[in-house]
């Protein structure tokens, strides 16, 4: 089958999974020969502040998925396709589930540095995406059943940036990386069968469920792996540049 489009996550696919992570030369230069033949549209949980760099590195043109699946942009002008916003009763018991707790919380396009603890945060006006940063494991586990119980939010912990630690995406229960796919592939034209998706995380889970082949880095958990039709190279051997190779 001819696959029009591939989508795939930035930290840990795209690049190495640190704050400072930047993509490959191979990389750039593969997708930059690619991009006539297929459509290529990450799929990340940083907000536009902390993935604009990448985005441009990258010299991505099609839409792309951000902010833990609540917002595509238009990664050329920034301009917001498609948003699903929190309701502002569950920002509030958000807030309420994680005060205990001594992590920096994060809203929108806030960098790190720029929150507080959920304690001291008083928020308001639209939020789309509540991060939670470097969070215990066995704190994450707790505050992960707790926000999960709210009927209208979607709590996932992914891979922190700091070694061993958990940092928490909070959105409404309508904004994962699986509805912003749909979205995605609605505004593209092109069908689920049509679509690859590439990640290495817990939370590609929800990519790889809106996409028809789905590809796990070889530095995936193995959640993922169990989940993937194939498992390429591991993002230090450049295993997104092998698979859009190997499909554009």
């Amino acid at each position: 089958m001819k696959y029009k489009a591939i989508i795939f996550d930035l930290d840990g696919t795209a690049i190495p999974n640190n704050f400072n992570g930047i993509p490959s030369e191979q990389l750039i230069n593969t997708i930059s020969n690619a991009q006539n033949t297929i459509k290529l549209c990450a799929a990340t949980g940083r907000s536009i502040s902390m993935a604009k760099d990448i985005l441009s590195a990258l010299q991505l043109k099609d839409p792309c998925v951000i902010s833990a699946g609540t917002q595509i942009i238009n990664p050329l002008t920034d301009e917001i396709l498609w948003e699903v916003t929190l309701e502002s009763d569950d920002v509030k018991e958000i807030l309420k589930i994680c005060t205990p707790y001594p992590y920096e919380v994060l809203v929108r396009n806030e960098l790190i540095g720029e929150g507080g603890t959920a304690a001291l945060r008083a928020i308001s006006g639209n939020i789309n995406v509540i991060y939670v940063m470097g969070c215990a494991e066995n704190d994450a586990e707790v505050m992960l059943t707790e926000l999960n119980k709210l009927n209208d939010v979607t709590a996932a912990g992914v891979r922190s940036w700091s070694l061993d630690k958990v940092d928490l995406h909070i959105t409404h229960r309508d904004a994962t990386k699986e509805h912003a796919v749909s979205e995605l592939l609605r505004i593209l034209g092109l069908s689920k069968d049509e679509v690859i998706g590439v990640g290495d995380g817990d939370n590609d889970i929800h990519l790889f469920a809106g996409v028809g082949l789905k590809v796990a880095m070889g530095n995936s958990t193995n959640k993922l792996k169990s989940l993937s039709d194939e498992i390429t190279d591991s993002v230090d051997d450049n295993g997104l540049a092998r698979t859009i190779n190997k499909y554009s």
